[in-house]
């Protein structure tokens, strides 16, 4: 049934605006990213959106700490790569939708570029935070957590050192 209720809001994962909005708020609160700690640099969500809503991504992240990978997890991987480059915008006009409505708080970072975002728990709606519903992408935040550590407070660059780079991933600098 929590299948089934979580398929309707997947039309077209890519392009799924609500999947895109669940999965910020899950990644901000299994990030503990609330009151006094925030999410630095909104422009990782994205690819952690991309890492979180497919098993396999955190199948490769768990298992290749520095080693390098087949090719075929690597492709896997620069796949999740180019689609957080192309979900960029969006998550930014969905942050800032969800910073309208009260659940997130947007703060400038240490450049005038940079987003750096706490989510506003107590302000959502009761039940919001299914675990039960979200069960997957919660338990896929808690492995990325162990295997992308502090990912709250790196840097972009070495965000994606950590995630791509590192495990022999090539990709452009953003």
């Amino acid at each position: 049934m929590n299948e089934a209720a979580k398929k309707n809001l997947m039309f077209i994962s890519s392009n799924d605006f609500y999947l895109l909005t669940y999965a910020t708020i899950i990644i901000l609160d299994c990030l503990n990213c609330t009151k006094g700690r925030a999410f630095k640099d909104y422009r990782k969500i994205p690819f952690i959106i991309e890492l979180i809503t497919n098993n396999r991504n955190i199948l490769i992240l768990e298992s290749s700490t520095t080693e390098r990978l087949h090719k075929g997890d690597k492709d896997f991987l620069f796949h999740s790569y180019t689609n957080g480059l192309a979900k960029r915008s969006e998550t930014l006009k969905i942050l800032f939708t969800l910073e309208k409505k009260g659940y997130v708080s947007l703060h400038k970072g240490d450049t005038e570029s940079l987003v750096n975002i706490t989510l506003n728990k107590e302000e959502l709606p009761s039940g919001f935070l299914s675990k039960e519903v979200f069960k997957n992408e919660y338990m896929n935040c808690e492995k990325f957590k162990r295997a992308i550590q502090r990912s709250t407070a790196i840097t972009l660059d070495t965000f994606l050192s950590k995630t791509y780079r590192d495990r022999g991933v090539k990709i452009w600098e953003v």
